[in-house]
């Protein structure tokens, strides 16, 4: 890899930034602190954060809280994890992405700043994001952890007005552990002294209690949830979207309590959010189908849960999918809750990840789950092979649902 000063582009500084350290994620803030004090503290000079965090439904908070401050008339910077296509999704400024020239200059100085020293990647470009929102200040700031909650880079920031948790269960375990009580402590990391927090609904047994201990504990006021009717249009697909769209809701009106249901409605159904249970209608990859193609970027067991729900409000039929996950999911029981609605599955791998199921690992799960399964070699391929007819369903990984986009 080059040196930073040979550095010429934005793809070559991302690629150095991700020399910087061994692990993908190590938990310690202690790196984050220290380049942030060599900018004088950006993080402190942000104001008007709603922090979220959870297993399932941050984007899909934060889009909603987004949408509904749009249709309100407020500027709204947000940051957001991982992206789909390219980097510059993850930090928008007044909704729209943050250009290539302000990001790699800000990427640039930060990495200088840095000179060498140990840092993960989303430490690093948490760092930037805080220096940029710093300089370009909003009505709303809206921040989503990237893993956990307590140690997660972001939960840096000092203040905030209010932190909401969405459903939490399990993923990414090889970081988190699959200590439920432990996941959810993590997550609560983000909850700070004397600040309102919103909680979301919980599934999994105790997940609440702790939560509501925690905010007791820290003196935190838990802010009744704004039920949605379920006869109100969203702009997003599926059953739990309201449960998302309950949580953006509260806690918008917590802060902005004059927010009318009729800018509330609007923001609601005007909504949009990529890979997300996403009908795709057009593109080169799908041009000669017929029937329904979707795509969503479920990869634990939570998502599949809520994408089988969605499915069961369709037409009834049988779906072809297409899949490919990392490694570190739990593709049997994703697979296994989704199977009374697959007719076959396409394995395939994804591009430019190491650490995926392999064909054979796939064929062993499909064979004793007792689904009809064939590997193809690449994405273009496996669609190839799907009968016009068939409806088509690609899931299990945001980075398989990104080079579909990317892609088509």
């Amino acid at each position: 890899m080059k040196d930073l000063h040979e550095v010429k582009n934005l793809d070559e500084l991302l690629i150095y930034l991700n020399t910087l350290y061994p692990k993908y994620i190590d938990f310690d803030l202690k790196r984050i602190k220290k380049l942030l004090r060599k900018f004088n503290n950006p993080e402190k000079k942000i104001s008007n954060i709603i922090h979220v965090a959870g297993t399932n439904g941050k984007g899909s908070t934060i889009a909603f809280i987004n949408s509904i401050a749009k249709v309100y008339g407020l500027k709204v910077n947000t940051y957001i994890s991982p992206h789909l296509i390219n980097f510059n999704e993850r930090i928008r400024l007044n909704g729209e992405k943050i250009n290539n020239k302000l990001l790699f200059n800000t990427l640039f100085e930060v990495a200088k700043k840095n000179n060498g020293n140990k840092i993960t990647f989303f430490e690093i470009t948490t760092v930037a994001c805080f220096l940029i929102f710093s300089k370009f200040p909003s009505d709303l700031c809206l921040i989503e952890t990237g893993l956990g909650g307590r140690l997660d880079a972001t939960n840096v920031l000092p203040s905030k007005k209010i932190s909401a948790i969405t459903k939490i269960g399990y993923d990414h375990e090889d970081f988190l552990g699959n200590d439920l009580k432990k996941i959810t402590l993590e997550k609560c990391g983000i909850i700070k002294k004397n600040t309102p927090v919103v909680i979301g609904y919980q599934n999994k047994k105790g997940v609440k209690d702790i939560i509501i201990k925690n905010a007791i504990k820290k003196q935190s006021k838990i802010i009744s949830l704004y039920k949605i009717p379920k006869n109100w249009k969203l702009g997003l697909d599926g059953i739990h979207q309201y449960e998302n769209a309950t949580i953006a809701v509260t806690a918008l009106k917590q802060y902005f309590f004059d927010i009318d249901t009729k800018t509330i409605k609007k923001g609601l159904e005007k909504v949009s959010w990529d890979g997300r249970i996403q009908k795709i209608n057009q593109g080169k990859l799908i041009s000669k189908r017929e029937n329904l193609t979707l795509i969503d970027g479920a990869h634990n067991l939570d998502g599949a849960l809520a994408l089988s729900n969605h499915l069961k409000t369709l037409k009834p039929q049988k779906w072809t999918l297409i899949i490919g996950m990392l490694k570190n999911k739990n593709a049997e029981g994703f697979l296994k809750i989704l199977r009374s609605q697959i007719d076959k599955v396409f394995t395939i791998p994804i591009n430019d990840q190491n650490l995926i199921y392999k064909a054979s690992e796939f064929k062993k799960i499909t064979t004793k789950l007792k689904i009809k399964s064939h590997n193809y070699e690449n994405l273009e391929n496996a669609i190839e092979n799907v009968s016009k007819n068939d409806a088509l369903l690609i899931t299990g990984s945001l980075y398989l649902v990104g080079e579909f986009l990317k892609k088509n």
